[in-house]
């Protein structure tokens, strides 16, 4: 059962700790998430993410860094490269960006085909491609509309993509009720709890937006974050984008002395 144990920690830790606020600055030798592992295994996991960033850890000895002086320098170099104080005795938060960079620095690219399009079909309209704010999709997704005149609606639906935890939603239907349509632009609402949402469809600019007015005044909504406004883009820049955002994250961390060893740091796409 302590395999098992270890092998969820790593999944979890590296996935989602490094969104945790506030910061965690427990010595990860002590965090009460490690509390079934000896300090070998732990020592096992840290030198097994330093290795995989080219980290000359001896892999014949897993004693804390307090009693392994090469091991404890390594820590340091590390810490050097993240920007915070050379202690030698990771935290929690720098244990799971190790463990991040390390997952991202070969880790899988997450694409998107190639896919934006707006097109009219006699009393029908349809529209597919990633909704994001900026370029940014976040999760990835894969929109498409459908808008049916007779009926007086437009019916969403989204699957999406969390490439941080690597966890794919089942697609969900929203519908809005037309309220404009044009030779120029097909526009329809959908009423929330906390605001109203506009779907506009430009047919000639083959653009798509909605934007969310948020309801201030309503006491039930204070404080509630409003709903994000987004447009639809080609997914594969942005999915493209996010891949090269993560390995030039993790290139970061590389054991200095061996960045000579990777190929150059990946390339934008143009937007």
């Amino acid at each position: 059962m302590r395999g098992v144990t270890v092998g969820i920690l790593v999944i979890a830790i590296t996935s989602t700790a490094l969104a945790a606020e506030p910061q965690v600055q427990t010595n990860i030798y002590d965090d009460v998430v490690f509390r079934d592992l000896s300090s070998e295994q732990v020592t096992a996991l840290i030198k097994r993410h330093m290795a995989n960033l080219l980290y000359p850890v001896d892999l014949s000895s897993f004693d804390r860094p307090e009693k392994d002086e090469k091991f404890r320098n390594l820590i340091m170099a590390l810490q050097k490269q993240m920007g915070v104080p050379p202690t030698g005795i990771l935290t929690f938060d720098q244990f799971a960006r190790l463990g991040g960079a390390s997952r991202d620095i070969n880790g899988p690219m997450v694409g998107m085909r190639p896919t934006k399009m707006v097109f009219q079909a006699g009393t029908s309209v349809f529209a597919e491609g990633t909704g994001a704010m900026d370029h940014i999709a976040y999760p990835i997704n894969v929109t498409r509309i459908m808008c049916l005149k007779a009926d007086g609606t437009c019916e969403m639906n989204v699957a999406s993509f969390d490439h941080e935890n690597f966890f794919l939603s089942l697609a969900y239907s929203s519908l809005y009720s037309v309220t404009t349509w044009t030779e120029r632009r097909v526009t329809a609402i959908q009423e929330l709890p906390c605001g109203t949402s506009t779907l506009s469809i430009d047919l000639i600019a083959k653009e798509v937006a909605l934007i969310t007015v948020p309801h201030k005044g309503d006491a039930f909504c204070a404080g509630r974050p409003d709903q994000p406004n987004w447009r639809l883009v080609d997914g594969f820049p942005v999915s493209w984008n996010i891949n090269v955002n993560k390995n030039n994250k993790a290139r970061e961390l590389i054991y200095e002395p061996a960045r000579k060893f990777f190929q150059p740091p990946m390339k934008p796409a143009e937007r």
